[in-house]
């Protein structure tokens, strides 16, 4: 007969409660005795209420003794809430729960001198490891700038999450070996481990010592996992190694919300755990308490077109929401405007903005989002990253920039003079600080010095006379250049894309450089100032700002949305090439290639979708600047099935959002009578001071299609107009004042002309 016992301010535990809150199969799963266990838990089930009352019948029920029962997980918050719902469940607070690491540190302190330690070794962070890298490479005459180190520890950590030796590691080049080798040894020496260690080290502990290992077995004979398809390599060794097949292990996970190949992490371990865990018992958790059903039935429909992975489909358990809001934009200008404006309508009518997510795939694609919302003044967060300014790739580009503008500029100096590396290494700073330091001049000025070729000589000083030359070159290429053009030519010139590209596999980093670019370029068509002073101007404003601080709107990569909810999301940039990502320098996915690169992307698409409670809207461009070019998109195969789910009668409405009539209502643009000339597409502000006037657009959103003028015949024709010259036309608009002409310019570059204003060459 099961015993129940009365925790202080609990409620007993017994079949009639567990009826009461769980639902069949989280009972089943509760209820489930000995032998392997899997778990299959779609977004939105309730799996962490399935790991806890698990706990506790085991406890309550079952006279199991907390001391043989270990729970673990990915992170300190998941398993600190753990914890208190079991505490408040059973009234037991010594049932071991933690993360895997927390796991390794704790035994391996007590093991410590089994795998060459003392049991008072240090843990190094992120920031101790790369100081140790640091000196390592220098040990190995490898110049350590930091790309350079932080792709030698992603090799060493790769090596260590799949258990592979590097001295034997065929992947890994002569350098890279060297480098493992030399790191390990220097850990050792200093009594220390890193985060990776903790795992493979104590599958070394388990592995080398069986007494040891019989010794948890024995101890920790109820096991259970949460996230198990995060799992890497070492992991799950760990796992088999103390769960042997026919133990009690409990696995809980859902296949298709793995997203973490790039981490190390293997879905197979989850898809074939039936195979290593004879016996074991599948329970699907497929009730959703958590999305609308159009949100469900979309998500549902893009999932099932993966081939691995256990079938499920999500049943919605909650009241009905919106619909499925789906569209498309001219370009990514209008599409932030769209969602800003949304941002802005949900906060004035009393929503908490925290609740309202822009999800993205690459962070690139944050840049006109966060101007947008400025531009509305609606307070925004970046989840789980850094805002666009800020970024150290963008703030390296601006240190060039600003070094451009202001020669004396150290600050600036000292951060670009060996990025990309160019030889100019620590010894040779401090010559030049103190040669500056002795004309009373700045850094820069000090590198061209008589004084400078006196203390150094051969390819260090060669290499400081270049880089002086360098930024020299600059200050006069921007006597003939826009601000953009510099960008761009800086980019060229110093070799920063070669430079960052080895460590951006999706091109985000890269494509951040080219973003500032055309930040630089639509900063001077809004103002009309051209100058590099005037942007770097705007960008120190802008960066001061707190809409960013705080709370407020949530803007995040899919990657950083998993394991949140909120009651509004918006999924931008679904194009192809976006989401699903072409990897930069990679192919387009076809039938013939390998699935598992889409698989990935098709999953990370459904968590982004599973995070929305009310309203999912989903959105695309037909054009849209990235890499410093501007490309004609095709939307996302994800969107395709997602519309599908919601127009499944008559396909979805692919015109962009601005023929809508379902789209923003009247947005402010300017418009000069002399020229036909409109801004650049940005919502309720004058550009164009009292030079213009403002024209209300309420009509253009309400025009019935065959009222619409037929543009198709201007598309590629050649047109001159009579201040900005020759063009050529690469995008129509309708409009109540006629048809707007997107034109490229030969010397003006982009505009937006009425049609009326200029005429076929």
């Amino acid at each position: 007969m099961a015993r129940t016992i009365q925790g202080r301010g609990r409620t007993a535990l017994n079949e009639d409660r567990f009826a009461v809150d769980l639902n069949p199969e989280q009972l089943r799963a509760v209820l489930h005795g000995e032998g392997p266990l899997l778990v299959l838990a779609g977004a939105g089930s309730g799996k962490t209420r399935v790991i806890t009352y698990r706990i506790a019948r085991l406890v309550d029920q079952l006279g199991v003794d907390p001391w043989h029962i270990l729970a673990v997980t990915f992170t300190n918050k998941a398993a600190g809430e753990m914890a208190e719902r079991v505490e408040r469940l059973c009234g037991r607070g010594d049932v071991w729960i933690s993360t895997f690491h927390s796991l390794g540190a704790r035994l391996l302190r007590r093991h410590a001198e089994l795998v060459g330690r003392t049991p008072d070794f240090v843990i190094y962070d992120d920031n101790d490891s790369r100081r140790l890298a640091e000196s390592v490479c220098a040990s190995i005459k490898v110049e350590p700038d930091r790309q350079r180190v932080a792709r030698l520890l992603r090799k060493l950590e790769s090596c260590k999450h799949r258990l592979l030796d590097p001295a034997s590691d065929g992947r890994l080049d002569r350098v890279e070996r060297a480098f493992c080798i030399e790191y390990q040894r220097r850990l050792e020496r200093a009594n220390a481990f890193d985060f990776a260690d903790l795992i493979s080290q104590l599958h070394r502990l388990w592995r080398e010592n069986p007494d040891v290992l019989d010794y948890y077995r024995k101890r920790f004979q109820w096991v259970l996992v949460d996230e198990f398809q995060d799992t890497d390599r070492a992991q799950y060794q760990l796992l088999r190694l103390l769960c042997p097949p026919g133990a009690n292990i409990c696995v809980v996970g859902d296949d298709d919300q793995a997203i973490y190949n790039w981490r190390d992490a293997e879905v197979a371990h989850i898809l074939g755990f039936e195979r290593d865990y004879p016996g074991t018992v599948v329970i699907r958790l497929e009730r959703n308490y958590r999305s609308g059903p159009h949100i469900l039935e979309a998500a549902n429909r893009v999932i099932a077109e993966n081939t691995k992975r256990h079938p499920k489909r999500l049943i919605c358990q909650c009241p009905a929401g919106e619909p499925l809001d789906i569209r498309t934009f001219h370009d990514e200008k209008e599409e932030a405007g769209f969602v800003a404006l949304e941002a802005l309508r949900w906060v004035e009518q009393g929503g908490e903005p925290e609740q309202f997510a822009v999800l993205y795939r690459i962070n690139a694609l944050s840049r006109t989002l966060e101007e947008a919302l400025r531009l509305y003044g609606v307070p925004y967060r970046i989840v789980g990253g850094t805002r666009f300014f800020d970024r150290r790739e963008v703030r390296d580009l601006l240190a060039y920039l600003r070094l451009v503008a202001n020669p004396d500029s150290d600050v600036d100096f000292m951060r670009v003079v060996n990025i990309p590396p160019r030889g100019i290494g620590q010894a040779t700073v401090a010559a030049i600080g103190e040669v500056a330091q002795d004309l009373g001049c700045s850094l820069l000025r000090a590198c061209s010095s008589r004084e400078l070729g006196e203390r150094l000589g051969g390819k260090r000083l060669a290499a400081v006379r270049e880089f002086s030359a360098s930024i020299e070159r600059f200050r006069k290429e921007l006597e003939n250049r826009s601000v953009a053009d510099l960008i761009e030519f800086v980019i060229a010139q110093t070799g920063y894309d070669s430079y960052i590209e080895k460590e951006d596999p999706e091109g985000s980093r890269i494509a951040n450089l080219y973003e500032l670019a055309k930040s630089a370029e639509e900063f001077a068509a809004m103002t009309g100032d051209g100058t590099l002073g005037g942007f770097l101007e705007h960008v120190a404003l802008v960066t001061s700002e707190d809409l960013s601080a705080g709370n407020g709107v949530q803007l995040m990569t899919l990657h950083a949305a998993k394991g949140l909810e909120f009651d509004r999301v918006y999924m931008i940039g679904m194009e192809e090439g976006i989401l699903p990502l072409v990897r930069r320098g990679g192919a387009e996915f076809d039938d013939g290639e390998d699935k598992t690169d889409i698989e990935e992307e098709r999953r990370l698409c459904y968590v982004g979708m599973t995070r929305a409670r009310k309203k999912l809207a989903l959105s695309a461009c037909q054009y849209r600047t990235l890499y410093g070019s501007t490309r004609m998109q095709r939307p996302s195969r994800f969107l395709e099935a997602a519309a599908a789910a919601a127009v499944p009668e008559g396909g979805w409405d692919r015109r962009p959002g601005w023929l809508r009539p379902e789209s923003p209502p009247s947005r402010k643009k300017t418009y000069r009578r002399d020229e036909g000339l409109f801004s650049e597409d940005e919502p309720d502000i004058d550009l164009c001071g009292d030079d213009g006037w403002e024209i209300d657009y309420g009509d253009e959103y309400s025009q019935c299609a065959s009222e619409r003028p037929d543009g198709s015949a201007w598309l590629g024709r050649t047109v001159e107009h009579s201040r900005f010259g020759v063009g050529k036309v690469v995008g129509v608009r309708p409009s109540s004042q006629g048809l707007k002409l997107d034109i490229m310019f030969e010397d003006a570059g982009k505009r937006v002309v009425l049609d009326r204003f200029v005429r076929p060459c």
